[in-house]
């Protein structure tokens, strides 16, 4: 496996990120509960949100920070 150095990443980047099945981060992509821009037909994370997610910030506001930034 690469080592994860870009700020955004693709599913399966964010699945070894989190260490949690790629089936799963899509789930939760779908269901918005996990920071994410789908772009196409792509879904990307960017680390920061996810870093901020795990940290227990409030979903809604680094969901509208990471819009911005994807």
């Amino acid at each position: 496996m690469l080592p994860i150095k870009d700020e955004v990443l693709t599913l399966q980047e964010c699945s070894a990120y989190l260490k949690i099945a790629e089936s799963t981060i899509y789930v939760l992509a779908r269901k918005g509960k996990i920071p994410c821009q789908k772009v196409g037909r792509n879904w990307r994370f960017s680390k920061d949100a996810l870093d901020r997610w795990l940290r227990g910030e409030d979903f809604n506001k680094i969901n509208n920070a990471n819009s911005s930034t994807l």
